[in-house]
């Protein structure tokens, strides 16, 4: 039964016209910035050439270090929200719920959709990021002479404060890069599992369910970087350079254990209150 549900589903969420569009916007995005930060190297010296882990967006090289932060800001909640997290809502308002429900056990149901939710949100975020390094490995080398001219390690930089998982960066950068991607991939779907939470809600509208995560998001980071708190801002977790010291992971690990759990109690009390 449940497995049932959740090929529907999917087939749901790859035909749905908010995923296709956010991951066509979100892959559109990536590629332009990586045309508008790689264009400044076009005929420069083969020797001052960064590697291509170092082009990748989410790693701050020192030259282009805003582009992170802008896509790193406004691109990874937003999106998880919007792909597929608002259609239990949609299916209620559509009056197809009860059909649904009909045909399958309730419980399947809204765990089928919050397994999907979580996958979509994971999608949108990790594949752009993905793509990516796919495409600074295309234009750039994989590893420059300009990494050894100063004698240190690739990571120690005048620019960066501290990098983070530095054992790992030591046996592959690309790894490491790929390991921060699969962070945010899980960033993500906790969000959209967030935002699917909140469409349980009572007299909830779309627009709550899908912008209120990434409002709440934006408040979290700007307060405690005012409060002098900003190794606990969710942000500086999800690139593997950065100018804040004292990031804990664990930290990290357990913000998003207690939002997802939150969420998932969210859900069970909402969804036993209301009738179907």
């Amino acid at each position: 039964m449940l497995f049932n549900v959740l090929k529907t589903e999917f087939a749901k969420l790859l035909k749905r016209r908010e995923f296709n569009i956010v991951l066509t916007i979100e892959v559109v995005l990536i590629s332009i910035l990586f045309i508008l930060t790689s264009i400044t190297y076009y005929k420069g010296y083969t020797s001052e050439l960064p590697s291509a882990y170092q082009m990748w967006i989410g790693y701050r090289n020192g030259n282009f270090s805003f582009v992170g932060d802008i896509y790193y800001l406004f691109f990874l909640t937003l999106p998880a929200s919007i792909a597929f997290a608002d259609t239990y809502l949609e299916d209620k308002k559509g009056r197809v719920l009860n059909f649904v429900v009909a045909r399958c056990n309730k419980s399947s149901y809204i765990l089928s959709k919050g397994i999907v939710t979580f996958f979509s949100g994971f999608i949108v975020i990790f594949l752009p990021l993905l793509l990516n390094q796919l495409l600074c490995m295309v234009a750039f080398p994989l590893y420059t002479v300009s990494e050894v001219n100063g004698g240190n390690p690739a990571y120690d930089r005048y620019y960066l404060t501290r990098l983070y998982f530095q054992g790992l960066h030591t046996i592959s950068p690309y790894l490491h890069n790929l390991w921060f991607m699969f962070l945010d991939g899980v960033f993500g779907g906790v969000v959209a599992i967030f935002s699917y939470a909140i469409s349980f809600f009572r007299k909830v509208n779309r627009y709550t369910v899908v912008v209120l995560p990434t409002v709440l998001y934006f408040t979290q980071n700007f307060v405690l970087a005012l409060l002098g708190k900003a190794n606990y801002c969710l942000t500086y977790y999800l690139y593997p350079t950065t100018g804040v010291k004292g990031l804990d992971y664990m930290v990290f690990m357990c913000m998003m254990a207690v939002l997802l759990m939150t969420s998932i109690f969210m859900i069970i009390l909402n969804a036993r209150r209301e009738e179907i």
